[in-house]
């Protein structure tokens, strides 16, 4: 999609870690993939685990918080870890 003369991206992302003075994110769905962002670059409120929409516009980074999509990553990580302490 373009915007202006600028070329506009976005990715869904999951935040890994913060790092000193920089945000990780890895691209989803592989998650192998990573994003540096400085911490003074982020406006919206978000921690480890969360999921965000991050759209690069070539000067800034907009991002959203996808709550639905955090919500239900955090309940299959929380089965499968009750499945593997049931399997002890």
């Amino acid at each position: 999609m373009r915007k202006g003369k600028w070329l506009v991206s976005y990715h869904n992302y999951t935040l890994d870690r913060f790092d000193g003075e920089y945000a990780i994110f890895l691209k989803r769905p592989e998650e192998t993939e990573q994003l540096l962002i400085h911490r003074s670059d982020i406006v919206v409120p978000v921690k480890e685990g969360d999921i965000v929409r991050i759209e690069d516009n070539g000067i800034t980074y907009n991002m959203n918080v996808l709550h639905e999509e955090t919500n239900a990553q955090k309940a299959r990580i929380q089965q499968l870890m009750k499945q593997l302490r049931e399997k002890k």
